[in-house]
């Protein structure tokens, strides 16, 4: 087993994006965007941010957000969890292993808000959070899947996360 999990990590940072893979982060972000943006806004979910965030807290959060959630929960959900893309593998295998990441992907957010960030507990356990959450989830599977790489889940992911963080109120709903 840890074999298996130490090939697919070390395929999955090994493998860098084409220019397909770089078009399919675009193409997965505006699709991304499309959905989740309006359904947050009319929820009243998102909000544009206005308070006043410094540029130093700006800059950490970028930081912070490109390892945890993006770096460690793409390493997590996806990598050990999926089949890397030279692995022979059955549909059944890759579907079954698919959706058991997704659910536990999306279940992991309330329980991490009730074991470590407890200002996050009503943001993690609200509906178009977790809605957003499982599309993300699907997004950054795609991603994995198509590209056999680890880097434009975490680009998808780290994105999403700094744009709710900072402009569409997340920083606030968690911090403030």
């Amino acid at each position: 087993m840890l074999k298996i999990l130490g090939y697919r990590i070390s395929n999955a940072f090994l493998t860098f994006p084409s220019l397909d893979d770089c078009i399919l982060i675009f193409v997965l972000l505006l699709g991304f965007s499309l959905i989740v943006i309006p359904f947050g806004f009319k929820s009243n979910f998102l909000e544009i941010e206005n308070s006043q965030i410094t540029f130093k807290t700006i800059f950490r959060t970028i930081l912070i957000a490109l390892f945890f959630p993006a770096i460690v929960e793409e390493v997590f959900f996806r990598v050990l969890f999926l089949a890397h893309s030279t692995e022979n593998t059955s549909i059944f295998n890759q579907y079954f292993f698919v959706i058991i990441s997704l659910m536990i992907f999306v279940v992991y957010h309330p329980l991490n808000a009730y074991l470590f960030v407890y200002n996050a507990r009503k943001t993690f356990n609200s509906f178009v959070f977790l809605t957003s959450a499982a599309i993300l989830g699907i997004v950054c599977t795609i991603a994995y899947l198509k590209s056999g790489s680890i880097y434009p889940p975490v680009i998808i992911h780290w994105i999403i996360v700094i744009f709710w963080l900072l402009i569409f109120g997340g920083y606030r709903k968690l911090y403030l």
